[in-house]
């Protein structure tokens, strides 16, 4: 490595560190101020809180390294420019292209860093933080005949909110219900509840409230509707199965996603969103490098401000830009308008493409 390599090294990874704790802190206290109403409306305590916050620490470095990237790269190059170190540099005989490797060696660096954090260390720590919580969102759980959604799961109440169960024989959609609530009533604990008429130990039985069922034959077609004030169903799946066998993507790694999707293929399921999801393991920690061919290339062609206050703007606006983008890929994709991988790594491909073509034209 040489001399001119080290130093700018040593330049980038002072100001990269400083506005990634800053970035950190700011996300952190936004985070506890968005929850300050309910801490004081509930009462609660705040060591279980900060410790939820501490968890969420290597979540939040993948996500915010990337503008923390740029803002260090804007300062280096910033500073270059305003003592002439880059003109420096090209006297010397070294390239812009060789000017450029430091900074694409750090991308890859903190794109393999981001990448272990965000498969070994946030799946766990995301567990932690959701065992702590009394009400879990968005909860999908897939059976070879099943397809269970809800917006909502209640620990407390046991139950479930905006219920959606798809049901399937042969391969073929048979019948879907859709119910506002659905109340687990396990007949052994919940003994006093006989009116229902639930005999056996052995079934999960579910009461749905406020719903619609159809019934469809094999060729799609709805051949009967019901609407539904309480209706009880056995869904073989208790609170505690539903939690084991549901986890976000976010609380899995990289291999566990991996084998989960090769067993709903073999359940003949060929869920798209997942396998975006698999994909955006490696796409996500990648932004650290791919944001890089977007932004070097004007910041060498062009004499752009070298204000602080210019380079954290422009490293926000460039990042949401970014992310923005990103979020459309991952939409695509879960349509099913794009390939999973296509859609994972759209942004990527996005901004290296046009990074490409920038740094052709910065040597010319």
């Amino acid at each position: 490595m040489r001399l001119a390599d080290r130093y700018i090294i040593k330049e980038f990874i002072k100001p990269f560190f400083i506005s990634l704790l800053i970035f950190i802190f700011l996300y952190l206290l936004i985070q506890f101020l968005e929850d300050l109403g309910d801490i004081l409306k509930e009462k609660q305590k705040l060591y279980p809180l900060f410790k939820n916050y501490l968890f969420q620490v290597p979540s939040v470095f993948v996500h915010l390294s990337p503008i923390a990237m740029l803002l260090s790269s804007l300062f280096v190059l910033g500073t270059f420019s305003r003592y002439n170190e880059t003109i420096a540099f090209q006297v010397a005989g070294i390239s812009l292209y060789r000017i450029f490797f430091p900074f694409l060696l750090l991308g890859f660096l903190f794109s393999g860093i981001s990448f272990f954090i965000n498969d070994r260390i946030v799946p766990p720590l995301s567990l932690k933080i959701e065992k702590n919580e009394k009400k879990i969102p968005e909860i999908t759980f897939y059976t070879k005949e099943k397809m269970l959604y809800a917006k909502l799961f209640d620990r407390e109440e046991r139950a479930l909110f905006d219920l959606q169960i798809l049901s399937y024989s042969d391969g073929a959609l048979r019948r879907i219900i859709n119910a506002q609530k659905a109340l687990y009533l396990n007949p052994v604990r919940d003994a006093s509840r006989i009116k229902y008429g639930i005999n056996g130990v052995n079934k999960e039985i579910w009461i749905l409230r406020n719903g619609i069922s159809r019934q469809f034959d094999r060729q799609g077609r709805c051949i009967s509707q019901s609407e539904f004030n309480s209706l009880k169903i056995d869904l073989r799946l208790t609170p505690k199965a539903l939690l084991t066998g549901y986890r976000k993507p976010e609380q899995l790694s990289f291999n566990e996603l991996l084998f989960y999707l090769r067993r709903l293929r073999k359940d003949g399921l060929h869920p798209a969103a997942q396998l975006v999801d698999l994909y955006s393991k490696t796409a996500v920690p990648f932004i650290n490098l791919f944001v890089l061919f977007l932004v070097l290339p004007f910041l060498l062609s062009f004499h752009l401000p070298a204000s602080r206050f210019f380079g954290i703007g422009f490293s926000i606006l460039a990042c949401f830009l970014y992310y923005w983008i990103f979020s459309l890929g991952i939409a695509l994709g879960k349509e099913g308008l794009l390939y999973p991988f296509l859609g994972a790594w759209f942004a990527n491909f996005f901004f290296g493409t046009i990074g490409g073509f920038l740094l052709v034209v910065v040597r010319k």
